[in-house]
């Protein structure tokens, strides 16, 4: 089984959709996801 790696802390994720939900939720965070663009 291939393994996925975040590029940013290095956690381990099984497949890629698990790995792009961790990088969402912790390293981009929910303000600009929501529609606050306020930080950007």
């Amino acid at each position: 089984m291939e393994e996925h790696s975040c590029p940013y802390c290095e956690s381990k994720f099984e497949d890629k959709e698990e790995l792009s939900s961790h990088i969402d939720k912790l390293h981009i965070g929910p303000g600009l996801l929501e529609g606050d663009s306020r930080k950007f």
